[in-house]
């Protein structure tokens, strides 16, 4: 009969390595405890001496002995998951930890009283970690994540105080809320280069267009299809304004200052030609090649005087 038991077997997730633990008679057991072949046995002494039996080993006797401690000797896993804090207390580190143990030395683990294993490995390794995760920012998890592998795992090894080898690894990441705060920023930045980008292309089509470089947002396009809309969007625009231009100098010329009806004849023909040829539909030309080289007949000279009358008229 046992004083305790976990009733464990091969499957059992175990957070303490002592499986059972049994009360001895003043004679020893009448009988060879049955124990599993992977397990080993400590036995405790009325002196308070603790000796191991790894298996396949078993006492011969047990009479000197009090007690005995069945101890599982397999290897474990364990995940667990804590926060370390950045050098910022406002925000934390996340760690995961993968990690296996065993127990290497049953004695010592018997006589260290550990009854949670999981629990001793993680406060060791959190107390190992803080203060190298805190010479950190948390923008720079990469860095604290190598050293915090590289300083706790050169030093004094997990559970070792209590017989145990572990072996583990760790992975840091920044709390959800620093990584979506994080996300926000770069997403603005991103469309802040995206309005950026339109603006220069803007720019682009309508200074070209203005300047009459048709040679140059033509190769342009011809690169980048995908900028025909904007380009048109631009001519349409470049029109409008040449247009009004336009407009407001035909103001000038009507208005009080200007000049004789006899001379703007001319003038108001061709203003008329070149405002048409803007609203038609389809590519326009740049006004320097539609202007005519010589002014119109008239245009821009008073004309001469009638002549006398002819003699003998």
């Amino acid at each position: 009969m046992y004083d305790f038991d976990q009733h464990a077997h091969r499957n059992t997730e175990l957070t303490d390595a002592v499986v059972t633990v049994q009360q001895l008679g003043r004679f020893g057991l009448s009988r060879r405890a049955r124990t599993r072949i992977d397990h080993a046995l400590v036995y405790v002494s009325a002196q308070g001496t603790y000796e191991p039996f790894m298996p396949p080993e078993r006492p011969g006797t047990t009479r000197r002995f009090t007690a005995v401690y069945e101890v599982d000797t397999g290897v474990h896993p364990l995940r667990a998951e804590f926060a370390l804090p950045s050098d910022n207390d406002a925000h934390e580190f996340e760690v995961a930890v993968e990690l296996t143990w065993q127990v290497v030395d049953p004695a010592r683990y018997v006589r260290s009283g550990c009854r949670d294993v999981p629990r001793l490995l993680s406060a060791e390794l959190e107390r190992a970690a803080r203060p190298v995760a805190r010479r950190f920012p948390i923008s720079c998890s990469a860095a604290a994540e190598e050293a915090l592998l590289f300083e706790v795992g050169h030093g004094k090894p997990l559970g070792e105080d209590a017989g145990l080898r572990t072996d583990w690894t760790v992975r840091l990441r920044r709390d959800p809320a620093n990584t979506e705060h994080e996300r926000e920023l770069q997403q603005a930045r991103h469309r802040m280069e995206l309005q950026g980008y339109e603006a220069q292309r803007i720019a682009f089509y309508q200074h070209h267009l203005a300047q009459g470089g048709v040679q140059a947002w033509a190769l342009h396009l011809a690169q980048h299809p995908e900028d025909t809309r904007l380009a048109l969007d631009s001519m349409q625009k470049n029109q409008l304004d040449l247009l009004a231009s336009r407009l407001e100098q035909v103001k000038a010329l009507l208005g009080k200052e200007g000049a004789e009806a006899h001379e703007l004849r001319a003038t108001r023909q061709l203003m008329f030609d070149q405002i048409n040829e803007a609203l038609a539909p389809g590519p326009h030309r740049p006004s320097s090649e539609k202007a005519p080289s010589d002014p119109p007949p008239g245009y821009g000279r008073r004309p001469f005087p009638p002549a006398g009358p002819k003699a003998g008229s």
